[in-house]
């Protein structure tokens, strides 16, 4: 009779396998994960939003961002610099959005040959042919970015009560932050200010 030694021959077989294999997978996730970030760096995937640290505060220079615009291109903050910049949060459902950026488009063709500029950033939204008929509907015209994943909303504070509007001088110092939809007479007064 042979001894007992209590090891098992069973699964020799598998257990040597089973480093390689978990090696593999990880080296297989390393590469998926870097495919990834080279294709959306290289313009194979939709550009990234990049937003500068801090946070909008009236005073202080409004967060740096640079997105996609919805028709094309990209929107960068700080290339606007000499410009008084309207910074309007927005979204296809918001009825106040709708009521509001009429008058937005009638102030922005009354004062953009003085140096006024809007940038229309939809609020965590991806569908960009309902945006692009909201803005037809209302008549907008100005530049419209994309913010799907909310970084630049989070960046100036937005995260509920549309509209929501920031006005930024020449300098890009944040200068008033309103919550809700404007009156014409006060987008007017706001941008007058600081032309």
């Amino acid at each position: 009779m042979e001894p007992v030694t209590g090891r098992s021959t069973a699964g020799q077989g598998v257990g040597r396998w089973a480093r390689p294999l978990a090696m593999a997978l990880v080296v297989v996730a390393i590469l998926a994960v870097a495919l990834f970030a080279i294709r959306g760096q290289s313009g194979g995937g939709v550009e990234a939003t990049i937003v500068a640290a801090g946070h909008a505060e009236v005073g202080h220079a409004g967060p740096d961002f640079t997105t996609p615009a919805l028709n094309g291109g990209t929107v960068r903050l700080s290339s606007l610099r000499g410009k008084v910049v309207l910074i309007n949060f927005w979204a296809t459902w918001c009825t106040a959005c709708q009521a509001e950026m009429p008058a937005i488009e009638q102030a922005w063709d009354r004062y953009r040959g003085r140096g006024l500029d809007v940038i229309a950033v939809d609020f965590r939204e991806g569908n960009k042919a309902a945006m692009q008929r909201f803005l037809s509907q209302v008549g907008a015209k100005f530049t419209a970015a994309l913010d799907p994943d909310g970084k630049i909303a989070d960046a100036y504070g937005v995260t509920f009560g549309l509209p929501t509007s920031v006005f930024v001088d020449r300098d890009g110092t944040v200068r008033v932050i309103h919550l809700g939809q404007m009156a014409p007479d006060f987008i007017d007064q706001q941008a007058l200010s600081l032309l």
